[in-house]
This record gives C-alpha cells, structure tokens and sequence, in this order.
C-alpha cells in the first residue's frame, strides 16, 4: 500500500497527500562550494533540522543526474525515512528559502518540481540579522560566538575608498535591486565591537597571520577579539605586534584566554605608530608620546588614554584633541580625575566629531579668561571642591596636591 501524508499549508489549509508513487523532477541550477556546504551544515542545520539539510543535499545529488521523473519512493529509501517525515523537511526547506515547490493533480498519481535555491554563504547568513538573531537563540552566545569566530569572512571593507563604479542604464530593475542587496553586505570583513567605540584595527592580517594552533577559534570570542580590537587601537600596536601577545596569554592546556595579561602587555609595548599625515589621527599613545618630544609614554598614561576609548567611548581622534587642550590648561600634567572630569563633560554635550571637539575646546578655553582677578575656570572650581569635601573625593593624594598647584600657579598668572 502506497504511503502517504495530509499535510495542511501555512494558513492551515488541506494540501494534497504525498504519496510514494507521486513523480518529481528536480531543478538545481547553483553548484555548492564548500562554502555553501559550510553554511548548510554549519548553519542552516541548527535552524531547520537535520533531516530538511540531507533532503536538500539528496535532491542536489539526484537533480544533477536526473533524466527522467521519479517517485518519491526513491527519496524514502535513499534517507530511510517515511513520506510524512520527508513533508516536514520539504516545509522546513521551503521556510528558510532553499526552496520552492510546483504541484500538478494527475488521476492516479501527482507530479512535483522541486526548485533548488542555493544557501547563503556563511559570510551572508551572519551578516543577516534575521537568521544571526534566530541561531544565537538556538545555539546560545557561546557556541554562536565560536562559530561567527570561525566562520566570518564576509567581502573586503571598502571603508577609505571611493564608489566610481560607472551606472549602468540597460540593467534591469531587478538585476538592480540585486546588486543593491550585494552591495549592502559590503562592510569590514570583521566586524567585533557591538557598542560605538571606534576601533582602527587590521582584524583581517591578523586572522590571517594568526593561526588556530596557538589563538584556538574557541577562545575568538566577540568580546575577546573586540579587546584586541580596543588596545591596538589606543596603544598604537600593530596586527602582528598583538598576535605575539595575543599568543602569550594564551592557555592551551586549560584552553583560557588571560584578557588582564594582554592588557597589561598592551601598556607596557611601545606604539609602533608613529607618523601619519594627520596627526590626530594617530593611536592616543602615538599622539601623547609626540607631544612629549618622543619621550616614552608613562604605564598610567597609558591607562588614562585606554579608558577613554573602552568607558567613554571617544574616537581616537577626539582622545587626541581632548588630550592637546587639556595639556594646554593644566601645565602639561594628564591628572586622572581632571581628565575624567572633562571627559564626562565631553560626553555629555554629545562632543563626537573633531568639530565639535574643536568648538568645545575654543569654548572652554575662552571661558579660563575670568573677569575678575579671584575668579577661575569652572572646571578648575569643580576641583577645588572635590579638593574641600575630602570625606567624599575620588582624588588620590598625589592627584590632589598636582592640582593644588595648579590653582596656585592659574591665581599668581591671574
């Protein structure tokens, strides 16, 4: 007796019953790379079950030597599997768009043809926010995490570079919206921050240079590559300057990441950026050490700037023009708690391009003109009274009596 399945649509109406002796023909057009087998293995798989992948992959090998119709007795004994189970993988395929599927009623036997799309590539499906969002649910952030790690190779930043493409006016209005759908994943190839802290970082030499026996793709975590990201940023260190020290604070046994240990490596390794057409688009550490005639950048120095970019999130360009005014009004000393001070000033005034940061130290310089002879700056007051309420102030000692001095030195030039 032939077997059979009642199946309803996705608006709950009746489909035709599937039966083995039903004939089908297979339409498959695309060749799978590998990295299409990849992202069908990889990452459909978790989304769509297992048994929808080995339909897909079934009816490729078939449709690419098919001659002639066949039932779908052939598909049952092939994946060992009932006409029942073989529906729900079909829908299962139709729903993530590896397929569509044409019915034809016959008198004793219906006919189908299966239309093959091909997956996306791995690169495509993660730059995917609908299907990202529904794999990290299924296989939680670390698993998710590990996979973007190994699998995120999307196309080449075209970040610094100039569209000339020429248009072209014979193209369709579909071909059209497909290049513009390509052209929309175009972005850096990797891509680890989640939050708005720039980060200027060769993420593709150093995926390429550093290789999986010594940094594992376990322990490539967003959060672990985004600091890497972070501290080559600020502290001016080049891709394969963070690979040797990426590398040392590595655990192979334990297979654990020390993130501390880079940190402390990352501020104890001189900047090997240290020219650029634009000086403040030079690392912060760079910026600071040119400022000081070459003079190496002090360990806490180097903390100031680091927390800058990771807490407040400036761009590096801002830290460096913050970093000029404030040497201008404090006699070339970085104090923490100023720094802060005016940093969270800059931040709340929403100070996130070099405009901005220009007019805000021209209105602040403009403001350390007082009128009267005892009247100082406002942020020179603020310290003074974090200075007087000494039960509740965050300033250490030293911090406390380098700013004493400042107020001193701005009364006797006033």
């Amino acid at each position: 007796m032939d077997q059979a399945v009642e199946s309803r649509d996705r608006n709950g109406g009746e489909l035709m019953e599937l039966k083995t002796k039903d004939i089908y023909r297979i339409d498959c057009k695309d060749t799978l790379s590998p990295d299409l087998i990849t992202s069908l293995c990889s990452l459909y798989q978790p989304l769509c079950g297992t048994q929808a992948i080995m339909l897909y992959l079934t009816l490729y090998s078939e449709g690419r030597n098919q001659h002639t119709q066949e039932t779908h007795g052939r598909l049952c004994a092939l994946m060992n599997c009932s006409a029942e189970d073989l529906e729900k993988a079909r829908i299962h395929l139709e729903e993530m768009l590896l397929m569509r599927t044409f019915e034809q009623d016959g008198d004793q036997k219906n006919s189908y043809v299966y239309l093959l799309h091909a997956p996306l590539s791995s690169a495509g499906f993660l730059s995917s926010r609908e299907f990202a969002l529904e794999y990290a649910r299924i296989m939680g952030k670390k698993e998710s995490d590990m996979t973007s790690a190994k699998l995120a190779a999307g196309r080449l930043s075209t970040s610094g570079y100039k569209d000339i493409t020429r248009p072209v006016s014979y193209a369709t209005r579909s071909r059209c919206s497909e290049i513009e759908d390509i052209s929309s994943h175009i972005e850096p190839r990797y891509s680890f921050s989640n939050d708005d802290t720039a980060i200027n970082f060769d993420y593709e030499h150093f995926i390429a240079t550093t290789s999986a026996l010594v940094f594992p793709a376990e322990l490539r975590t967003q959060e672990t590559m985004n600091l890497i990201g972070k501290l080559a940023t600020v502290h001016g260190l080049s891709a394969d300057r963070m690979r040797i020290l990426v590398m040392r604070c590595v655990n192979l046994s334990a297979m654990t990441f020390d993130s501390d240990g880079l940190k402390i490596l990352a501020e104890k390794s001189d900047p090997d950026i240290n020219s650029a057409k634009d000086i403040y688009s030079l690392p912060p550490v760079s910026f600071l050490q040119a400022k000081q005639n070459g003079a190496p950048v002090s360990q806490s120095d180097k903390k100031i700037l680091e927390n800058l970019l990771v807490k407040y999130k400036f761009a590096p360009d801002i830290i460096n023009i913050m970093i000029e005014y404030i040497l201008k009004v404090s006699q070339n000393r970085l104090i923490r708690s100023f720094v802060e001070m005016i940093a969270g000033e800059w931040s709340r005034d929403g100070v996130d391009t070099r405009d901005k940061a220009f007019k805000e130290t021209k209105k602040q310089l403009k403001g350390t003109r007082p009128m009267r002879k005892d009247v100082l700056p406002s942020y020179m007051e603020n310290l003074q009274e974090e200075i007087v309420n000494a039960e509740n102030s965050s300033v250490s000692e030293e911090d406390r009596k380098a700013i004493e001095d400042m107020i001193a030195k701005m009364r006797n030039k006033k």
